[in-house]
């Protein structure tokens, strides 16, 4: 399905937007790994609203947002990891509007952005427990293997996707 939604860098006042959209996005697809309380307290450190504000006012970092009908339905976040030219690209999505091809617009506006600060290979990691975020990984990089990463002091499975630019 195509996507209706318009793809664009974030502004101040889409943080609110951000926010819901994560929200809804981590504990639909992680709520089963962590618990709904562990869930919430990831959100709240990973999208503090100062935090969210300094990224949109980074060249090098990429925050866009996908919008439809004035509202946030997604949003990426991108940019150079390492020096030897990878860098990294999240994207979420609000549940929804999975399936629509939003997370495909926020893809190829992200991996736009990495091109222009240096990018060559991207390289994500997504927890091999959310089915939502592998199943959109595998359709769009080729999956490099799997590494085990500590969650506050808990072991988990990530497969690691790359993708050359």
């Amino acid at each position: 399905m195509a996507s209706t939604a318009s793809v664009r860098p974030a502004e101040r006042g889409d943080v609110p937007g951000i926010q819901r959209v994560a929200r809804a996005a981590w504990h639909e697809a992680y709520d089963d790994c962590f618990g709904e309380a562990a869930v919430a307290a990831m959100v709240d450190e990973a999208y503090d609203e100062d935090v969210l504000e300094r990224m949109i006012g980074l060249d090098e970092v990429g925050l866009f947002v996908a919008a439809h009908d004035g509202e946030v339905v997604g949003y990426a976040s991108c940019g150079m990891t390492e020096p030897a030219s990878i860098g990294d690209l999240d994207i979420y999505v609000h549940p929804d509007h999975w399936g629509e091809g939003i997370g495909t617009a926020l893809l190829e506006r992200g991996e736009q952005h990495l091109r222009e600060v240096g990018t060559m290979t991207i390289r994500d990691e997504v927890l091999v427990e959310n089915e939502v975020g592998n199943a959109f990984y595998r359709r769009h990089f080729e999956e490099a293997g799997q590494r085990t990463v500590d969650f506050g002091g808990e072991e988990k499975t990530v497969a690691v996707y790359e993708k050359s630019l």
